[in-house]
């Protein structure tokens, strides 16, 4: 499959080798960062979908997610929040929820969606500025909503959904060839059996939110933290260096998410025949007018923390605490683990040590 460019458009050589023609380009002319973006994001929502049984979404932005979720009621406040009038389906819903973690980052997203693409979802993709998706299947009204997105330019991938990779993968960095086994961890219950605090008890729809966030992290570039509530990943931090910048990042992204859903959206009347992306700028403007910097995250319950490698101090604790974390997933291993256990009990703050790390790259 030839692309349009690599990297950058000045990289004006770039292909894709799939001699089992797993994935099917069915519509536009793809770069190598999407083509990325698809097969990462593709990997979270199938998993996703296979561990909590339902239909899954991803937004995806320069091979990180930028929100995540599975399928479920979308209210009054949020449909305002998410500038959505019409009535969605299962899918659709994932998918509103998943952009709707973070709108500004996912402006220009690629999607990944677990299940065949209904017309609700296709009729609510074209309203927002995407460069792609991917998808195991189409129903053919959907397909041709989609196909008509951007002069008739969406890149659209199709993939094999039942498609199962060697389990020993390659790639080249700098003509140099690097093999290692594919991470074939799978994100189940038993990882979330070993409590290390005071506080011991989890309810069966945060262990959920724990199974959703834990594949996240298995897919977002490290060092990362999520935050996930309610059956969807409100905020990411990824990309750092330090764990404590993670976390204010994914902390703060899912305080401004939650921010949004508090507004009374009247004011929005004046705004009428506006565009999508300019009503998103108008919202984050009233946000910032109604809520400035303060943290009100607090106030949502059952809020989960989650990392993909253990804390080497006690203040990303302190700071969860600060933004009303309930429960926290981590890989332990850290010299200050017993300093980090007293820090959770002293703030009521349950740790579940997950016994894995989950770095990718």
């Amino acid at each position: 499959m030839k692309l349009k460019y690599g990297m950058n458009p000045y990289q004006d050589y770039a292909e894709v080798i799939d001699p089992q023609n797993v994935l099917e380009l069915v519509n536009g002319t793809p770069s190598v960062i999407n083509v990325l973006d698809a097969l990462n994001a593709w990997q979270l929502v199938k998993e996703v979908s296979v561990a909590l049984d339902k239909e899954a979404a991803a937004s995806f932005k320069h091979v990180t997610p930028s929100g995540v979720s599975v399928a479920g009621e979308i209210s009054d406040r949020e449909k305002q929040a998410y500038l959505i009038k019409a009535e969605l389906s299962p899918l659709a819903s994932a998918y509103a929820h998943a952009r709707g973690a973070d709108r500004l980052a996912s402006f220009g997203d690629f999607i990944a969606l677990s299940h065949e693409v209904d017309v609700p979802t296709a009729k609510l993709i074209k309203t927002e500025v995407s460069d792609g998706l991917i998808a195991p299947g189409f129903n053919d009204k959907a397909l041709e909503i989609l196909k008509s997105k951007k002069g008739g330019k969406y890149v659209i991938f199709k993939i094999d959904e039942n498609y199962k990779p060697a389990e020993v993968e390659s790639r080249d960095v700098f003509g140099i060839t690097i093999k290692q086994k594919r991470n074939l961890l799978k994100v189940t219950d038993q990882l979330l059996s070993k409590v290390v605090t005071e506080q011991r008890e989890i309810p069966a729809s945060v262990k959920a939110d724990l199974l959703l966030g834990m594949i996240t992290l298995k897919y977002t570039q490290s060092n990362s933290i999520c935050v996930a509530q309610g059956g969807r990943v409100l905020g990411i931090g990824s990309g750092q260096q330090s764990r404590i910048l993670c976390s204010g990042l994914a902390l703060s992204k899912a305080n401004v998410s939650f921010q949004k859903l508090q507004l009374d959206y009247s004011f929005m009347k004046e705004y009428a025949g506006l565009k999508r992306t300019e009503l998103d700028q108008i919202i984050e403007q009233k946000r910032q007018e109604v809520f400035g910097s303060g943290i009100t995250l607090s106030e949502l319950e059952n809020t989960c923390l989650l990392s993909d490698g253990f804390f080497p101090q006690p203040d990303n604790i302190e700071l969860a605490h600060q933004y009303g974390v309930k429960y926290i997933a981590t890989p332990t291993g850290s010299i200050r683990d017993n300093e980090i256990f007293e820090t959770a009990n002293k703030l009521g703050i349950t740790i579940i040590d997950t016994g894995v790390r989950l770095f990718h790259h």
